[in-house]
């Protein structure tokens, strides 16, 4: 099913009769075709990715064997242990492995890869030291550390200190040194603290090996000395462990230091092997600290996933005794002349360009030299590469913070791909550089990312450095004008970013972009020279209105123009690009003062088609962001509890909107008399578990994006009149249960009397009661009241016509309000006539 219109998704129905074979085999081949190849020149190559084509005798070899789909469930490297078949295979393969990382001895077993590996020795790591008397225990990494370590580090409940790395990008010996001597002096004179040091041999973004033996001699040393911890040493060598060996074998970053505990390597790197294919490695005698009885299958499980592939383990096998070290040697010394290949072709294409090849590792580390760094968007994405900003020594000495991308010279990569990218670099270098003009923040509440993450350039186009650089210089960084001050009332009741940024030049009109158009790519409209100016309304007639626009010289021909009565209302018509993309209609009135307005006092926000005629109201209790709110149609109401709505700001150009939704009932109105029923009650989430409202930023894939727990559709002729309680509604098999902005988590329950929608909020932590009483024809009535003027071709308006609209519309919207303010813990709406708005 493809997403929703509405931005959530839902689940699909199971099939009830086979495709037909034809059918089956066209839209494999289809979703096959967007997978991309290895070789062929229209092909992204992953330069910036550690993952390559697998070798055809694991490919050969797993299929052979998953006919029989073996399971090596359990460990197989203790002694009369892997004795047959694909278990003998896979306790070849790791004990050869183990032999290659220098262990004298070692358990272990092939995973789906090094994050399960890195959670498994995080485990065993935590459980032995508590048995070792430790109870707090904490994991010592870098800042550059792989994800999967925090991640394992969540999992298990541990603590976690990350190291800022330095210019070095390496954790040294000295820090972990140092860290022990902090976390000893935190320590109570009769207790013990675990600490799991992680070191890296092949950091993912820069290919660089700790010094893996000096730290072991760290642990050892305090493992020795100090009785007030208790030190395990896990070693994440997902990309180097099966490099350096062959690259570079002196390179002590194994077993052969006796304070290294557990090590995990990924064969799906750069092994040659089809994913998901990981080994985790550890010392006799730790596996017993995961053991967990599996009475049922009469066995004892040490590891994470229980079942496992024993046709992995085959192929795995195939490659350690058909490859060898001799077919890996060969293999990776052409890598390290591709990475420098690869090297030279930058530099040709960027002389002034900062190449930082990593020793004996197949990464090469790029900084380019214009635009902070940053490369054009169609590099980025056609290449795979990513960009961190890190620390850097600069040729003064000085240390500065600098944009570097990594890339990967994989064991598929070849010299025509490498010219390929060099020519496309050449070409991105001609093309005359983005303007640097820095930006403003988009929203008081746009969602940014942590710092240590990767950086976000300006949507404007200028690079992030350039901020980075005035904090370092003691200065704060200049940014582009906010909002007009006529507008500050509007900005405060909505997080809509409209009057912020602006899609980019020539990419307005969705019909000229029916495969490349984005909804949320966006440009600053600071950067543009397009920000919304205001001024006052001297057309006659109305004293202290305010127009606006981007472009008040044509007023209709930027996305939008408003009028405003400063601190009380506003009006917007929209321009025709944007009239086809808007998801609430073409114009939109919203009356927000007078200030201090509170929560029992909602926004209403009043809507119209292009055609004028009305489209819905909305009324939000609470404040801009978190609210209940209703909306009220012509045919239908829709109750939102809990509504949050955010903007986001992902990266560079990269905009999204948020809106999370505890409970929506959504009641469909039918011209007739018919009895109202529950048709449908969607249970995406539990409420009364708590949860975050929004993703995280990476997951904006579209605009908008909705979530929800609960959905109940309803479906009533907008003529009943009799009452029906909510358990003769329809069958639902639990209490409505929803987190609301008034309430917080609180009981539902939906009704009908006397030709009106009812819903009894209880809060179930006696934070009280809020009941909602909707007219079934209050939609209908309000279309009739609340009219507009034709906007289907803005072009043809004129300032004075929407001026006249906004103040005939004030007061009608203002009685709606004056009306639906709460009353005694209950809210009643209604379509009084037209009133005085109190001051």
């Amino acid at each position: 099913m493809p997403d929703l219109h509405d931005g959530s998704t839902e689940t699909d129905p199971f099939p009830e009769r086979a495709l037909p074979g034809d059918a089956l085999e066209t839209l494999l081949e289809a979703r096959l075709a967007e997978v991309p190849g290895w070789q062929h020149p229209d092909d992204p190559v992953r330069l910036g990715f550690a993952m390559t084509a697998p070798h055809r005798l694991a490919l050969d070899t797993f299929n052979r064997f998953a006919e029989r789909n073996p399971n090596n469930v359990g460990v197989h490297t203790r002694f009369g242990d892997g004795v047959r078949g694909t278990r003998r295979l896979e306790r070849e393969a790791v004990l050869a492995l183990g032999g290659l990382l220098h262990a004298d001895a070692v358990d272990g077993y092939l995973t789906s890869g090094a994050n399960e590996g890195t959670l498994a020795g995080l485990r065993i790591g935590r459980n032995a030291l508590r048995e070792a008397g430790a109870r707090r225990v904490v994991v010592l990494a870098s800042t550059l550390t792989h994800h999967s370590v925090a991640k394992a580090a969540e999992i298990l409940d541990l603590e976690v200190r990350l190291r800022q790395a330095g210019p070095s990008w390496l954790l040294d010996a000295e820090t972990v040194d140092a860290e022990l001597d902090a976390l000893a002096a935190e320590t109570g004179p009769d207790a013990h603290t675990g600490v799991i040091v992680v070191s890296t041999a092949g950091y993912y973004n820069t290919g660089l090996v700790d010094p893996v033996d000096k730290i072991s001699a760290v642990v050892a040393r305090r493992a020795a000395r100090d009785t007030r911890l208790r030190l395990f040493h896990h070693v994440d060598a997902a990309h180097g462990g099966l490099i350096l060996p062959f690259t570079d074998p002196d390179v002590p970053f194994d077993f052969r230091n006796p304070a290294v505990h557990s090590m995990v390597l990924d064969p799906h790197k750069s092994g040659l092997m089809p994913y998901s294919c990981g080994v985790f490695l550890c010392r006799k005698g730790l596996l017993g600290h995961g053991a967990v009885p599996a009475p049922m299958s009469g066995f004892i499980d040490e590891t994470i996933t229980g079942s496992r592939s024993g046709a992995m383990a085959a192929a795995l096998w195939s490659l350690v005794f058909g490859v060898a070290a001799e077919g890996y040697r060969a293999l990776f010394r052409h890598c390290l002349d591709l990475r420098d290949r690869l090297a030279d072709a930058i530099r040709g294409a960027d002389p002034d360009a900062v190449l930082l090849p990593a020793p004996a590792n197949t990464v090469l580390v790029a900084g380019f030299s214009r635009d902070g760094g940053r490369l054009p968007g169609q590099l980025t994405d056609r290449y795979r590469l990513v960009g961190n900003t890190l620390p850097w020594t600069a040729p003064d000495g000085s240390v500065q913070d600098r944009l570097f991308h990594h890339f990967y010279a994989m064991p598929h990569l070849t010299p025509a791909h490498i010219d390929r990218f060099a020519a496309a670099l050449t070409a991105a270098r001609q093309t005359p550089p983005t303007p640097r003009v820095r930006r403003a923040a988009p929203a008081p509440d746009a969602v940014r990312p942590p710092h240590g993450r990767p950086p976000e350039p300006a949507p404007d186009g200028s690079a992030p450095e350039q901020a980075t650089d005035a904090r370092a210089a003691g200065r704060a960084p200049a940014s582009a004008p906010a909002v007009a001050e006529e507008l500050r009332h509007l900005r405060a009741s909505s997080v809509c970013l409209r009057h912020l940024v602006v899609h980019p030049p020539q990419r307005r009109d969705p019909d000229d972009h029916p495969h490349a158009y984005s909804f949320h790519t966006f440009q600053n409209r600071a950067g543009l020279g397009e920000e919304l100016t205001a001024r006052p309304w001297t057309g006659g007639g109305h004293e202290g209105l305010h127009v606006y626009a981007p472009d008040l010289a044509a007023p209709f021909a930027n996305e939008l123009f408003g009028v405003t009565a400063p601190d009380r209302y506003a009006l917007e018509v929209l321009d025709r690009n944007q009239q086809k993309l808007s998801l609430v209609g073409a114009a939109h009135f919203a009356l927000f003062g007078p200030e201090p307005r509170t929560p029992e006092v909602p926004v209403v926000l009043v809507n119209f088609h292009a055609d004028g005629t009305f489209r819905s109201a909305e009324y939000k209790y609470g404040d801009r962001r978190h609210n209940d709110e209703i909306q009220v149609f012509a045919d239908g109401i829709v109750v939102k509890v809990g509504k949050d709505a955010r903007s986001v700001h992902r990266e560079g150009d990269d905009y999204s909107f948020s809106l999370d939704t505890s409970l929506e009932i959504r009641l469909r109105l039918l011209d007739d008399a018919s009895a109202p029923h529950i048709t449908r009650v969607a249970r995406h989430a539990d409420p009364a578990l708590p949860r975050r409202r929004h993703q995280p930023r990476g997951h904006y894939r579209r605009f908008p994006n909705r979530f929800f727990d609960l959905v109940v559709e309803i479906r009533a002729g907008r003529h009943h009149r009799s009452a029906l309680t909510a358990a003769e509604l329809g069958p639902h098999d639990a209490p409505l249960l929803a987190r609301s902005a008034r309430l917080g988590l609180a009981r539902v329950a939906a009704s009908f009397a006397d030709g009106a929608l009812d819903v009894a909020l209880t809060g179930l932590d006696g934070t009280g009661t809020l009941a909602v009483t909707v007219p079934l024809d209050l939609g209908v009535r309000l279309s009739s009241r609340l009219t507009g003027i034709p906007v289907h071709d803005p072009e043809q308006l004129t300032e004075a016509e929407v001026v006249d609209w906004a103040v005939r519309l004030h007061p009608l919207v203002a009685a709606l309000r004056a009306a639906a303010g709460e009353h005694e813990g209950h809210l009643r709406l209604s379509a009084p006539e037209a009133a005085a708005e109190p001051s």
